[in-house]
Formats: structure tokens, C-alpha cells, sequence
């Protein structure tokens, strides 16, 4: 049952795969059916013509092609006849091959369009899906799917337009050969069918597995290649880059084997084709030659010679792209299981929805979370006023919630229960205008490779990057001395994810990254827990410089980087135990208290 669905919904699937690349499916599919029709037009043409010249070599002149013909060009004679009749049969032929070749490139560019549009259609998809599903999903996965099953799914789209291109190419050489011969046409369609589309269906389910054995072993392949590229780091200082390439390896042999079984099982119908095709002619031979003249034989055996130089290609065509679509299939239906995913989670819109900015102080109300999959509650109740241009620290042991809270207001995830306004407007009624307000500065700032600039512009196209800016947040960041220690100042490539640069002075970028879109929130989440005391120091007196100037949020442990905020809030199991200057949460709060005579805050 589950199998005949899957078949139902080809026809949708790749109308929906057409529309991720933005082609209208109805234009597109007509436009390529057009194309067809001219081809097979040809091909017909070409086939029919072979008609009047085998009836010409035989002598058999009273049939109405010869006669036709030979109004047209004023003559009966042979000498004539023959040869005008078969330069105009090699001129169809070449005009026929050239038209294929442009067809075959015509059609090529559009399936590979429509591969690589949908490609990265899902990779928008993916990139503007709730923080909160992106959590939950295996990068492995994602990478998958991007690349290896929207590969799978343009091949079953080029395979369906091939099986009906080519299609309607044998359905206008059968017409011929109905007129030319009927019950030899007949035979010759019910025996090639039977072995063609016999073999097929006793192969789909075959193929289908194999399709979805590559999946799996491409999912396994990424699944040991990130861990050992992206954690080069730590495969080498624990000796384990070899057990993640071994697993590499296998995956890809895993997959290799499986393409293996791909091609013998594509390529196997061609060879029943082949030795149909001597039992065809045989049959054809013996019926013809018991029931018509020897010239009549001569002439059908001459036109279905000259239709199998044309018939048989196809009909191996027909059996491989049959192979091709059904072992595609299990890429089509993981992008379309992923399509429907995504669409079902929303998408964020980067673009403000009106001109009203974010301007205010921040306020909690009775906000509660807790994750999709989980009974128990991160956070519950929690009740907040952030004042506007004023330092805000969060603080508390591992798993109070202090990193779910600030998720919570820089608008990645959702609450549970309560709300949060800023200047008392909902931050979810445009969080993209939000968005626009705040400069955040992660505990591990990814960096790309590229220079200086681009990292500090991060996403801002060259041509528009604000050089003046990028001087100003060079000098808050206290950037000034690496600059002059890199060989091409701004233009300095700094390497894989900052691999050049220390921990402080990745983020010291990003916290030029974070000043140089002017926010009005900034926010520190972690920023300084990895940095030596002297970093941190430098960071923090950044920050107290920029004090009263906008809203700082701090998410940290250390007692330096909160000592000095305007407003400490003590988080513990999920709640706000006290909150105020660092005296106060000290003097009410046991456990703040605790931690800093630990020197846990210190």
C-alpha cells in the first residue's frame, strides 16, 4: 500500500521539486513536450521515408508514395528517383541527430537548472527554519539532503522527461510501421513491451532499495567526514582521524557497491533488447516471407531495419531512465519529506515588515519554557524589567537557564507561556525589525575565511561594507594592535573559522562584528568564559565604555565581567532568585553568595 502511494504522488513531487527552482510545472512540462514533438516529427519523418526507397530498390513502383513521388520530381526513372530519394533520408537524419544533440544540451541546462535552484531552495529552507528545529536536526543530515538528495531527485525528473520524450519518439515510429505492416507491428509491440516493461517490474523493487541504500550510505559518509574536517582539531590531539576516515571509507565502498548494482541493473535490459531484436526479425522474416511476395518482404524488413537504428536506442533509453527514476526515488521522497517539514515549522522573513524600530526597556511577563520534546519546564514564571541603555547581567550555576533566556529575548525561540516587549510592542510582531536592533557576540564566534573586513561586515556585500564604521569598531574593539600586525591590514585572509587568531582576538572580532550594525541591544552571551584574565579585563572595559550608551545583556560567570553591570539577575532552577546590584543579589541570595566565596564568579 505504502508503495502504490509513492507512486501516486511522483507526478507531485517533482511539480513540487520544479517549483523550489521557480519554474511554472505547467510551462515547463509543456515546453519540454513541445520540444519533443518537434523531435519525434523528425525521427518520423526520417523512418517514413525509408518507405518509398526500399519499394524504389525493389522495383515496386505502383504504390502511392513512388507514384507521389514521382509527380513531384517530373521523372520515373530509377537513376534518379533512388539517389534523390536517399539524399533527402540522410538530410532528415543529419537535421534529425543535430536536433537531438541540441535537445539533449537544451534539456540537459534545464534539469541541472532546476537541480541546482532546488538545491539551494532548500538550503534557504534550512537557513531560515525556527533556531528551535534547527537544534534538533543532525548537520549530516542537512548536508545529505542538500547536495546527495536533490542530485537523486534531478535525476528522476531528466529520467521521466527522457522516458517521455523518448516515448513519444517510439509512438510516432510505430505509426509508421502500423501503416507500412499491422500485424508485424503488433507483434513487434507486444514482444518488446513484455520484455522491456516485464523486466522492469520485476526489477522496481530492487531498484527502489538500491536507491535508498545510496541515501543511507551517503548519510553514513557525511556522518564521519564532519567529524573528522570540522573537528580537525580534536581528531588530532585524540589520534582518531583515521577511525573517522575508515568510516568514511566504508560508507563511500558501501555506496560505490550499490551504483554498482545500479549500473548491472540498468544496464541488463539492454542485452534482452538485443537478443530480442534477432528473435524479432526472425519472427518477422518467417511471418513475411509465408504470407506476402518477396518484395513486399524486402520492403518491411528495410523499413523496420531502418526503425530499429532509431527504435532500439530508445527502448534501451527507456529500460535505464526506468532504473534511473525508481532508484531516484528515495532522494525525490526525502526531499519532499523534508520540503513538507520545513513548511510545516515556518520560515523567517529577514525583512522588517514596517519602519517602526525596537526602542525601550525590555519587559518579561510571567515567561515559561520549556522545549517541544520535554515535560519539565526550563524556565517558569519569570518576571523582568530590562531598563533601556542600561547593563543587564545574568548569572547562575550550569543549567539555571540563563542561556535558554537569552534565546528567549533575542527572539530564537518561542515561550511556552508569558510574552516579551520591548518599548511595549510584542519583539514576535516583526523580529526581523528586532533582529535589526541587536549585535550579539556568541562564545565562539564563527569566522569565515576571509578577511578582516568581511568577517566585521559579516554578510554585508563588499561593495557595501561601511569603511568608516569599520575603522570605529576596530578602535572600540581594541583591534588597533593586531591590525598592524597583519601583513594586509583589513584585507588579511584570517583563516578556517579564525584558526589563525587567538581565542581573544576571534572575539574581539566579534565583537567589532557586533558594534559595526550599530545596535541598540548588545549582547554577550558567554563571550569572555574562555578568554585569559587579561582579555577579559580588556573586553570588560570595553563594555563599561559603552555603558549608558545602549542596552547590554550579559550572560557570563565571571565576577569581573558582571561586577560592574547596573542590574544582576540570579538565575536558579529556571527561576529569578534575586536580582538588583552585585551587593544586593549577594546579600539576599545564599547560593550567589556561595559562588563567589567559591570564587566560581571570580
Amino acid at each position: 500500500m505504502a508503495r502504490a502511494e509513492r507512486e501516486r504522488s511522483l507526478s507531485e513531487q517533482l511539480r513540487m521539486m520544479l517549483a523550489m527552482a521557480g519554474a511554472d510545472p505547467a510551462r515547463w512540462v509543456f515546453g519540454t513536450i513541445a520540444a519533443s514533438l518537434v523531435l519525434a516529427g523528425l525521427d518520423t519523418l526520417g523512418v517514413a521515408a525509408m518507405v518509398p526507397l526500399t519499394q524504389l530498390l525493389t522495383g515496386d513502383t505502383d504504390s502511392w508514395f513512388v507514384t507521389w513521388i514521382s509527380e513531384t520530381l517530373g521523372t520515373t526513372e530509377l537513376s534518379t528517383l533512388i539517389p534523390v530519394v536517399a539524399l533527402f533520408i540522410t538530410l532528415v537524419f543529419i537535421v534529425k541527430s543535430i536536433g537531438s544533440i541540441i535537445f539533449r544540451w537544451w534539456l540537459l541546462g534545464r534539469t541541472t537548472r532546476v537541480s541546482a535552484l532546488s538545491s539551494a531552495e532548500l538550503a534557504r529552507r534550512y537557513a531560515l527554519a525556527p533556531y528551535a528545529d534547527h537544534r534538533s536536526r543532525r548537520m549530516s543530515e542537512v548536508y545529505r539532503n542538500i547536495n546527495d538528495a536533490t542530485n537523486q531527485s534531478a535525476s528522476v525528473l531528466l529520467g521521466v522527461v527522457s522516458i517521455a520524450t523518448d516515448g513519444l519518439v517510439l509512438i510516432a515510429i510505430t505509426a509508421v510501421l502500423a501503416i507500412v505492416s499491422p500485424a508485424v507491428t503488433l507483434f513487434t509491440v507486444v514482444l518488446f513491451g513484455l520484455l522491456v516493461f516485464g523486466v522492469q517490474r520485476l526489477l522496481r523493487r530492487r531498484q527502489y532499495r538500491i536507491g535508498e541504500e545510496m541515501a543511507e550510505a551517503g548519510l553514513q559518509a557525511w556522518q564521519f567526514l564532519l567529524p573528522g574536517l570540522d573537528g580537525f582539531r580534536e581528531a588530532r590531539l585524540t589520534s582518531s582521524a583515521n577511525a573517522f576516515i575508515d568510516g568514511f571509507r566504508r560508507a563511500r565502498l558501501r555506496r560505490a557497491r550499490a551504483a554498482r548494482q545500479m549500473g548491472i541493473v540498468s544496464d541488463a535490459p539492454r542485452y534482452l533488447i538485443e537478443i530480442g531484436f534477432i528473435f524479432a526479425i526472425m519472427g518477422i522474416s518467417v511471418f513475411l516471407f509465408t504470407t506476402t511476395t518477396p518484395a513486399a518482404t524486402l520492403t518491411v524488413l528495410g523499413v523496420f531495419a531502418a526503425a530499429s537504428l532509431r527504435a532500439l536506442p530508445t527502448l534501451t533509453r527507456i529500460s535505464a531512465n526506468l532504473a534511473t527514476v525508481r532508484t531516484g526515488r528515495a532522494g525525490l521522497e526525502i526531499v519532499s519529506d523534508v520540503v513538507d517539514e520545513l513548511d510545516a515549522g515556518g520560515t523567517h522573513e529577514e525583512r522588517p515588515r514596517g519602519d517602526t524600530s525596537y526602542a525601550g526597556d525590555i519587559m518579561l511577563r510571567e515567561l515559561s519554557f520549556r522545549y517541544p520534546d520535554a515535560e519539565q519546564y526550563v524556565l517558569r514564571g519569570i518576571s523582568l524589567r530590562i531598563a533601556e541603555n542600561r547593563t543587564t547581567a545574568f548569572v547562575g550555576s550550569s543549567g539555571a537557564g540563563k542561556s535558554t533566556l537569552l534565546d528567549l529575548v533575542l527572539g530564537l525561540l518561542e515561550p511556552t507561556e508569558g510574552s516579551i516587549e520591548c518599548g511595549g510592542r510584542l519583539i514576535s510582531d516583526d523580529l526581523a525589525a528586532w533582529y535589526s536592533e541587536l549585535g550579539v557576540v556568541p562564545q565562539d564566534v564563527f569566522l569565515l575565511n576571509d578577511t578582516l573586513t568581511a568577517n566585521i561586515a559579516f554578510g554585508v556585500p563588499a561593495e557595501r561594507v561601511d569603511r568608516t564604521r569599520i575603522d570605529e569598531v576596530l578602535t572600540m574593539s581594541q583591534l588597533d594592535d593586531l591590525l598592524a600586525e597583519l601583513p594586509e591590514g583589513l584585507d588579511t585572509v584570517v583563516g578556517e573559522r579564525g584558526v589563525r587568531l587567538s581565542g581573544g582576538q576571534r572575539q574581539r572580532i566579534g565583537l567589532a562584528r557586533a558594534l559595526y550594525r550599530r545596535p541598540s541591544v548588545l549582547v554577550l552571551d558567554e563571550a569572555t568564559s574562555a578568554l585569559d584574565n587579561v582579555t577579559e579585563h580588556e573586553i570588560a572595559t570595553t563594555l563599561r565604555g559603552l555603558q549608558g550608551s545602549m542596552t547590554i545583556l550579559i550572560v557570563a560567570h565571571r565576577l569581573s565581567t558582571v561586577r560592574h553591570s547596573d542590574t544582576l539577575v540570579f538565575l536558579k532552577d529556571g527561576r529569578i532568585e534575586a536580582e538588583g546590584s552585585f551587593a544586593r543579589v549577594r546579600a539576599e541570595s545564599a547560593d550567589f553568595a556561595r559562588l563567589v566565596e567559591l570564587g566560581e564568579l571570580d
